[in-house]
């Protein structure tokens, strides 16, 4: 079935930055970045998926002070956690050999101003 899916979004030249995938006994879960958004959910919802566009931050590791990813994913969830900023969900990817951690948080704002406060470097495109 995902093989299928990427076929469709191959034809139709969508470039997918990151993706994970999860599955549970009722569906399966595709958390995507993706080079345009606002086309894929159109296609998508015109074909009957159950589609939606969840607005993320994209941190770039190389930023954290440590330098070390391990230890910059700590620096995160510390800043959020001291700052009373939920952490939904994240994954990672590289991008341009760049490593990002991409974060879907309860407060995209306050996240963004506390990690950059910290010095962390955001990855700020529409789509990446």
């Amino acid at each position: 079935m995902l093989s299928r899916f990427l076929d469709e979004l191959i034809k139709n030249d969508f470039n997918v930055r990151a993706i994970t995938v999860a599955e549970n006994e009722d569906y399966g879960l595709l958390l995507m970045l993706v080079d345009k958004p606002t086309e894929l959910y159109e296609l998508l919802d015109k074909e009957d998926y159950p589609v939606s566009i969840t607005e993320v931050i994209a941190v770039k590791m190389s930023s954290s002070k440590s330098g070390d990813a391990t230890k910059g994913l700590k620096e995160i969830a510390e800043i959020t956690g001291k700052n009373d900023i939920n952490i939904e969900f994240l994954y990672s990817t590289l991008v341009k050999d760049e490593s990002l951690i991409i974060l879907k948080v309860d407060n995209n704002d306050k996240a963004r101003e506390v990690l950059k406060e910290e010095g962390f470097l955001l990855e700020e495109r529409d789509s990446i």
